[in-house]
């Protein structure tokens, strides 16, 4: 595989939902870490601990304008749809505060609304583009109809997926779309939100407020499928001489996207995710994942079309 994608930093453990016990300490070190390995392309989300992702990442890139200027780096937030179309740029600007930047780079509608018309919505966020307060806007967890439906009002460069060996669908239903139209796919959760790793087979290694618990590989008939997948990971890592984590990480980098972004709480965590790009896996081992991957997700049922079976 020819391809290999560029490696962003995910801020969603920065604003402690996922996590409680996010450390802002390391945070920051996360984010200084980030720049000085080389990565560009920072993601985060006014929902992400309402906002406060947003800030510490602004604070931060700021700290650092001299050594990495403004115009070397790609920012991304993205926003939920409000009730009123009018308030997207009261929204923005909100964002835009917080990430101490004049403009956003890319801007993504955060999850669709089934119970709001997206047009003028779409509408409305192009005329905030044309005022300069974004330069590219995005959609993020989107089905391949409602980006279909997206594309019939304005351009749409990026896409961002869940994209992970635990969670392939999105990335086999948008790319054909995706390739056609010159959209970047942008892939998250890599590690499928921390569960590649493999310390977490069970419900029971989840704390009782951890979101992970709603994912539904921890359900049946899913679970069994699930732990035969963690068994070929964490077999291929151990006589690739690499963790779990790097190698998931490492497969979902040799996918055929624009970017991945990896959800790194700390530096050292940051660090490893960094070096994946010194390494390749053979075909005969992107075989053999591809193979225990498939499996589980051919049994996922049509209509899930997101690793939560979130419906909106």
């Amino acid at each position: 595989m020819s391809s290999f994608a560029n490696l962003g930093l995910g801020c969603w453990s920065f604003g402690g939902d996922l996590q409680h016990d996010q450390d802002r300490s390391d945070s920051i070190k996360t984010i200084h870490a980030a720049l000085r390995s080389g990565i560009t392309h920072f993601d985060t989300a006014q929902g992400y601990g309402k906002g406060r992702s947003e800030q510490i990442l602004g604070q931060q890139l700021r700290r650092f304008r001299t050594s990495n200027p403004r115009e070397s780096l790609t920012i991304a937030t993205k926003l939920y749809l409000p009730d009123d179309s009018r308030d997207l740029e009261g929204l923005v600007r909100r964002s835009l505060n917080r990430l101490c930047t004049p403009h956003i780079d890319i801007l993504y509608i955060h999850w669709p609304d089934s119970r709001k018309d997206l047009e003028p919505y779409l509408i409305e966020l192009k005329r905030l583009q044309r005022l300069g307060l974004f330069a590219k806007m995005g959609v993020s967890n989107f089905t391949a109809p409602l980006l279909e439906k997206a594309l019939l009002i304005t351009d749409i460069p990026y896409c961002q997926i869940p994209l992970s060996l635990m969670w392939k669908r999105s990335f086999a239903s948008l790319a054909p779309m995706c390739n056609a139209n010159d959209i970047s796919l942008v892939g998250y959760s890599p590690l499928g939100v921390g569960l590649l790793t493999g310390r977490h087979r069970s419900l029971g290694q989840l704390a009782s407020h951890d979101v992970r618990r709603r994912l539904y590989v921890y359900r049946e008939p899913y679970h069994k499928h699930f732990l035969e997948l963690l068994d070929v990971i964490e077999t291929m890592a151990k006589e690739q001489g690499m963790s779990p984590a790097s190698l998931s990480l490492l497969w979902a980098r040799m996918q055929p996207v624009h970017t991945i972004l990896t959800g790194a709480r700390t530096k050292e965590q940051l660090n490893d995710a960094v070096m994946t790009g010194n390494m390749r896996l053979e075909d005969k081992d992107l075989v053999l994942l591809e193979a225990a991957s498939t499996t589980l997700m051919h049994m996922i049922p049509e209509e899930e079309d997101n690793p939560f079976f979130h419906r909106w």
